[in-house]
């Protein structure tokens, strides 16, 4: 059987998820999905991109990232998960150790900072910036599958690139991934989505490095 450690928020709903599961075959054995009353130790998880911080670059253009928009209440500290019948619930007992979305703006400016680009954020809004990098994050959730080779993590970010200076959209593609979950605990589950960021990381920032020289202010 396998580890779990999920606890839905409602009576109803917690009903209906079970009888879903049992249907489904999903077995609920051990810490990760919990559907019981019992109280236990919070966990709290952060999520840091893994590497220095550059230093900030004397001619490079100057970016400012907005806080990311979330779908379906992804920007709080609970961490998402999506059943495989459709039904939205959290990782029982597990947190972020701040709102996801101003984790993911903190980690998403960090990786872009090992470009040229200067990336401002909250405080930065007097600075004349050449460029606004807008983000929608559409999926980062925990699916747990029918069976554990099934379990995965899900992170879709649309970024959109506007220079400011003539309010055009360079470009606005959406990066992707899906890990898969080999250990089905808590800490498996944030593995698997740095392991996710990471990757991510690697293609929105060879795309922005492209599209950066665009964003040079030009008062």
């Amino acid at each position: 059987m396998r580890p779990s450690n999920l606890k839905h928020k409602h009576a109803d709903a917690l009903q209906y998820l079970i009888v879903g599961l049992l249907a489904l075959s999903v077995a609920a054995c051990g810490p990760l999905i919990s559907f019981g009353g019992d109280e236990k130790p919070g966990e709290i998880y952060g999520l840091r991109y893994p590497a220095p911080y550059a230093a900030s670059s004397p001619v490079g253009p100057i970016v400012y990232i907005d806080s990311p928009q979330m779908v379906e209440a992804l920007g709080g500290q609970n961490i998402a998960v999506v059943m495989p019948d459709g039904q939205r619930t959290s990782l029982d007992g597990v947190t972020w150790a701040t709102n996801l979305s101003d984790i993911l703006r903190d980690y998403i400016g960090h990786s872009l900072s090992a470009t040229e680009a200067n990336i401002i954020s909250e405080g930065g809004l007097d600075i004349k910036a050449g460029c606004r990098l807008g983000l929608k994050v559409w999926s980062f959730e925990f699916a747990p599958g029918i069976s554990a080779e099934d379990d995965k993590v899900k992170i879709a970010i649309q970024f959109s690139l506007v220079r400011l200076s003539d309010s055009v959209l360079l470009s606005h593609p959406t990066f992707s991934q899906e890990i898969a979950v080999k250990n089905a605990t808590a800490s498996g589950v944030v593995g698997s989505f740095r392991a996710g960021m990471e990757a991510a990381a690697k293609d929105y920032g060879v795309w922005f490095q492209e599209r950066m020289n665009q964003c040079q202010f030009k008062g």
